[in-house]
């Protein structure tokens, strides 16, 4: 009776759910979603929801903004397990988002040779997937262009090693245009009468329905040697017909490659960056209006120059509003040293002839083409350094020394005095030719025994560099990639001019990933997606210089902005 009448008097508790929540509060949760496809499965559930993801996502493009502005990025890396499924190391490749989806093709490997495979990295669930295609696959090549247009996926030229034989062949160029259909998972060669010559480096935009390239590194066919170029050719992505474009007026970019292409409208396009061969390189900026039939290049003023980076040659470029973000040297990165990796990679060589010489080549951009390694006279075909056992051969020293001592009986020890003659017995059992043999034999011992002490002090020397270098390796890492952005608010205007934005606190750029080089940065959605590419990190360098393992990377980077508290 007495808890019956407690039960009623007690007041009753109603059940809460989500939808209770406030308006800010529902968002914040919201916010924990990846900004693709989870996110927007939610704006299925009701009015509230959808008009509450709106305003996440609207969000996620403001603070990302804000943080771009303030140098106030969060980097957040995935590194694949050593032996889990997944994307090979590559750098030199090409990648492309399409809706919840980034999409890799090709690119070198460690070993100096180039895929033509292809992976899509599932931006919800951060896992790569490669997808069974079918069709016409394109062939194996690095440095090659891939941009979305619909639902497919646009590939034209590339790059590739020159196979083993025949001998000194120069790296093959391609004017191979496929196109890869996500729905179908289909890849189709399309064969044009009219074409590009074979071309590498280049950079491309897509503006309605035409693609447009410019530069690159080109072979003509009746030419053995590439040359550079600062030509426009434009694709209809309908009709697929290739036009060259002209441009009016004498005003142009010089002939480069590795430049950044960025659209900025409709009809005008932004150039920045790039290379002209060794020791060239080019920080100017260009704006290429291709209003009408008549289209014509713009200089553009560059203003803060001195908070540009140090590099803009193969630096991919992604636009955030009206800013263009820009990975280079971090402002805080020392002076690196002069780096040397294997012969497949291109980079500054080092000249050991002189210090001043050395100066001028560290200025140089790599080669592709492996014409800057030094020669090695030792080298050969099959092997180096090798003597063919068995083969008898005719060593003046020992014939020398063997003619001394038959002509010198009484030759003196190590004393002064002459040593005896054991050969003064009976002339019968005299035979010179035995005690000569026999201390030619001892001399030979003596240095072979010589020759195992400096075998064991070097062996003890390459161990103690080893740990060394292991203790390095596991140092953390001194140059890290830094952020520099670029304020084109005013490159469309009468007088236009870009701005480098200087950096606000320098303690920001800590958190970067490894300074890298050739690797791929596309813009997702409220992120940027940084992945692949070659280390150049001291500490990733050391002992190298024939195994690129240690320096290629598959590693995945997202640039977000902080996440604020309500």
């Amino acid at each position: 009776m007495i808890e019956s009448a407690a039960t009623t008097s007690a007041p009753s508790k109603e059940l809460l759910s989500i939808e209770d929540l406030p308006d800010e509060v529902l968002e914040f949760v919201l916010g924990f979603l990846p900004p693709y496809k989870d996110i927007h499965d939610c704006m299925l559930v009701s009015k509230r929801w959808r008009r509450c993801v709106r305003n996440v996502i609207k969000i996620k493009r403001r603070n990302l903004n804000k943080a771009i502005n303030d140098f106030d990025i969060v980097w957040k890396t995935i590194t694949p397990a050593a032996m889990a499924p997944t994307i090979t190391k590559r750098y030199s490749h090409s990648a492309a988002v399409h809706d919840n989806s980034m999409y890799v093709f090709g690119g070198c490997t460690c070993s100096m040779t180039t895929f033509n495979d292809l992976w899509r990295l599932d931006l919800s669930k951060r896992l790569w997937v490669r997808p069974l295609t079918m069709g016409t696959y394109p062939s194996p090549k690095a440095c090659s262009t891939m941009v979305c247009y619909k639902d497919s996926l646009v590939l034209f030229g590339g790059w590739t090693y020159p196979p083993s034989y025949p001998l000194h062949q120069s790296w093959h160029l391609f004017n191979e245009l496929h196109t890869y259909d996500i729905k179908a998972n289909r890849w189709t060669c399309i064969n044009t009468a009219v074409t590009p010559p074979p071309t590498a480096g280049h950079s491309v935009s897509i503006h309605g329905n035409w693609m447009v390239i410019f530069g690159g590194l080109q072979r003509a066919s009746n030419v053995v040697h590439s040359t550079k170029t600062n030509d426009i050719w434009k694709l209809n992505l309908e009709t697929w017909n290739w036009y060259k474009q002209e441009t009016f007026g004498h005003l142009k970019p010089q002939e480069r490659y590795g430049q950044s292409q960025t659209v900025l409208d409709d009809e005008n396009v932004l150039i920045m960056g790039g290379s002209g061969g060794p020791q060239i390189f080019f920080s100017d900026i260009w704006i290429l209006n291709m209003k009408g039939n008549h289209w014509k290049w713009i200089k553009v003023e560059v203003r803060n120059s001195h908070h540009a980076p140090p590099n803009l040659w193969c630096n991919p470029v992604c636009k955030i509003e009206d800013k263009l973000i820009v990975l280079s040297k971090s402002r805080q990165n020392p002076q690196s040293p002069f780096m040397f990796i294997s012969r497949g990679v291109w980079t500054p060589p080092v000249d050991p002839r002189g210090d001043n010489r050395g100066e001028l080549l560290q200025r140089r951009p790599g080669r592709i083409d492996m014409a800057d390694r030094v020669v090695d006279h030792d080298e050969n075909v099959n092997g180096r350094r090798g003597t063919l056992k068995g083969v008898k051969r005719n060593n003046a020293g020992d014939e020398a020394e063997r003619q001394m001592l038959l002509s010198d009986p009484n030759k003196p020890g190590p004393s002064g005095a002459p040593e005896p003659n054991e050969r003064m017995g009976l002339a019968a059992f005299n035979d010179p030719n035995v005690d000569v043999d026999q201390k030619m034999n001892a001399r030979r011992l003596l240095r072979q025994e010589k020759m195992k002490l400096s075998e064991e002090k070097l062996k003890a020397k390459l161990c103690i560099a080893a740990k060394h270098k292991a203790k390095e390796f596991s140092k953390p890492k001194k140059n890290v990639l830094g952020m520099y952005v670029l304020d084109v608010a005013h490159a469309l205007d009468s007088e236009p001019y870009v701005t480098w934005m200087p950096i606000k606190d320098p303690d920001l750029e800590r958190d970067g990933p490894e300074e890298t080089m050739l690797y791929t940065f596309v813009s997702g959605k409220s992120e940027l997606i940084m992945f692949g590419g070659i280390h150049k990190d001291d500490g990733s360098l050391i002992a190298c210089t024939t195994n690129l393992s240690q320096q290629v990377s598959n590693s995945l980077h997202f640039i977000t902005a902080p996440r604020y508290v309500i």
